[in-house]
């Protein structure tokens, strides 16, 4: 049989797939996938072991054989969701296809195919993109014959890429790594059992169970503690799905809760057990309790993780055991449609020998936008920055990766680029930071407040939210606007003056947009999300230069650096008075610039005022 492309086997499973669900007895995206790898491994059987017209096959007599022949898959396997009938016309679907002689890679991304678009996580497993998944296998580099380990694998991709992974780089087209896997879920191990069987030639090894519980007395798999050599892993996360179960938690250090000594610089842990734990917690405690010495790991985690401060007890832990050897920023969009949470991806290693220097990169780009199309309007495919993350981590020279030291307490990777950034300016270039204006007396900031949606529309006095500031305007929704009363209630708190800076300080995605009010736009109250800047006659820097400035590349960067994201929603926090300000040379052309840059925003503001006015008239 001639080998067939990638596209006959997508074409042929995701034909399948629709037929089942036309037809079949379920309609559970899950159940059917399920059956379909099922009906795989039967076909895999047929090619191998048997001689057969498909139309005079037994099912009762097929399935016999099947778990005959795959015994550990078929210990967890439920029987078939379809009819005698439905399965006799997948295997004559299948019939054109030849598994056993399908190289790994094809196999891959067939299953891809309908696992990606069908599947969904709802139970805080979301599956990492293939290019990510490739990107963390290269730079972990699994030798030949080592015990490699997903202790959430869901559909196996971390264990079925590290086998077409080793398989490419041996010369001799020979594996003789040991591939395990974990899922609590029953027909995601179910799937993955059935695709890593199919894809490591039977080299793969996948249990239903929770995971969590290996560290509990007397469970499946507490064999592998200390003895695995590399593990791949998306743990599931979020704290909608929170542990909490007493007997589980108190097996965790992470299970406790810990207090920071500013007098010993130094992480302890009490006595008592936490209400509830996020799964991604106890997660990195058993991966780095299943490695053996010299064992490497590279997880994905939510941001959360790594610029909570309160969660610093983590990273003391991860410092304790071994060595964070690497970190990756991925993009805010690297999981979306399926969510929105912010990850990135740690790399550690078990072993007693120090750094100083870690490694950091920045990904901007996954191979896909926010609703997981993959090509642009010109159907060009769309930037993936993983590949090549992957491609020059052992490189000398690379444009992607940066040694830094990790300092304080925030862990987040494009924390650290900010000095990279300032320190390709010339020395001669000067900056002043926000905290040091504010520490100086140049500088207050304060917040704005909430008033209420019950306010909203009862009268003419604008309440600016974030969705409000566009192009250094203030573009108020009538529709939100509040009433004298409610005005006076808040004005005196917010003592807002021309001049004064509006900065978006926490959001989804606008922190770090800006407008400034003048005489036309004065009279409004100022949403909690954004934070009012007040610059005092001796500022260095004046309003309008300081609104340009903020929003001069340089600036912009910085704050793309310092915002960090806690599940969807991102802030700046403290670290807001970090961003470097560059001071103005104010020769003709730069008091030019300003003026023009004043006076359109002046005459703008003016127009809109006057719009607003006319408006106004004409609802009375």
């Amino acid at each position: 049989m001639n080998q067939q492309g990638t596209f006959d086997y997508q074409e042929c499973f995701k034909n399948i797939y629709y037929y089942l669900y036309s037809n079949g007895n379920s309609s559970r995206a899950e159940r059917i996938v399920s059956d379909i790898t099922k009906v795989l491994l039967c076909k895999l059987m047929l090619e191998t072991k048997y001689e057969q017209d498909i139309e005079k096959l037994e099912v009762k007599e097929l399935l016999k054989s099947l778990k005959e022949t795959y015994p550990s898959a078929f210990d967890q396997f439920d029987d078939f969701a379809m009819t005698d009938e439905d399965l006799k016309t997948v295997l004559t679907m299948l019939s054109n296809i030849s598994l056993s002689n399908a190289p790994s890679h094809i196999m891959g991304d067939a299953f891809q195919a309908i696992i990606g678009p069908t599947i969904r996580g709802d139970k805080g497993q979301f599956f990492t993109p293939k290019s990510l998944v490739k990107c963390m296998i290269k730079i972990i580099d699994p030798k030949d014959g080592e015990v490699i380990m997903d202790p959430a694998c869901g559909t196996g991709g971390f264990l079925t890429e590290s086998f077409v992974y080793q398989y490419s780089n041996n010369k001799k087209k020979k594996c003789n790594s040991t591939y395990i896997g974990i899922d609590k879920d029953k027909d995601m191990s179910d799937l993955s059992m059935a695709v890593t069987e199919i894809i490591t030639c039977g080299r793969a090894k996948v249990y239903n169970q929770n995971s969590l519980e290996i560290l509990c007395d007397n469970k499946k798999n507490s064999n592998l503690l200390g003895n695995v050599d590399v593990i791949l892993t998306n743990p599931p996360f979020g704290s909608k799905i929170g542990i909490t179960d007493k007997s589980l938690l108190e097996k965790y250090e992470f299970g406790y809760s810990w207090a920071y000594s500013d007098k010993d610089k130094t992480w302890y842990k009490m006595s008592n057990i936490v209400k509830s734990q996020d799964p991604q917690i106890l997660f990195v405690e058993l991966c780095v309790k299943l490695l053996k010495d010299g064992g490497r790991m590279a997880i994905v985690l939510p941001e959360g993780v790594f610029g909570n401060k309160s969660q610093g007890y983590i990273w003391a832990f991860l410092k304790e055991y071994g060595n964070i050897v690497a970190m990756i920023d991925c993009p805010r969009n690297t999981f979306q449609p399926s969510t929105d949470t912010k990850t990135n991806v740690l790399i550690f290693e078990k072993k007693n020998k120090r750094i100083n220097k870690v490694k950091i990169a920045v990904a901007k780009n996954c191979g896909h936008d926010r609703r997981g199309r993959i090509t642009n309007s010109n159907n060009e495919p769309l930037p993936d920055d993983f590949i090549l993350i992957g491609d020059e981590y052992r490189k000398k020279e690379s444009k992607w990766w940066k040694k830094v030291n990790l300092r304080g307490m925030y862990f987040v990777p494009r924390y650290f680029e900010n000095e990279v950034i300032l320190s390709q300016y010339k020395e001669s270039e000067k900056f002043i930071s926000i905290g040091e204006m504010v520490e100086k007396g140049y500088l207050n900031i304060h917040s704005g407040h909430e008033v209420g949606s019950e306010a909203y529309g009862t009268g003419n006095v604008p309440f600016i939210r974030t969705s409000d500031l566009i192009n250094f305007e203030l573009a108020s929704d009538p529709t939100n606007s509040v009433s004298e009363e409610i005005y006076e209630q808040y004005s005196k708190q917010q003592r807002l003056k021309e001049g004064d800076i509006l900065f978006i300080a926490d959001g989804r995605y606008r922190i770090g947009k800006t407008a400034i009010l003048c005489k036309y736009n004065i009279k409004c109250i100022i949403q909690s999300h954004i934070d009012i800047f007040s610059l005092s006659e001796e500022a260095p820097i004046k309003p309008y230069e300081f609104v340009y400035l903020i929003n001069s590349q340089i600036v912009q960067e910085q704050i793309r650096n310092l915002v960090f994201i806690q599940s969807t929603l991102g802030t700046l926090g403290n670290r807001i008075k970090e961003i470097q300000i560059p001071l103005p040379v104010r020769d003709e052309e730069w008091n030019k610039k300003i003026h023009v840059f004043q006076e359109n925003i002046e005459t703008r503001a003016k127009i809109l005022s006057q719009l607003n006015e006319i408006q106004h008239s004409y609802e009375l």
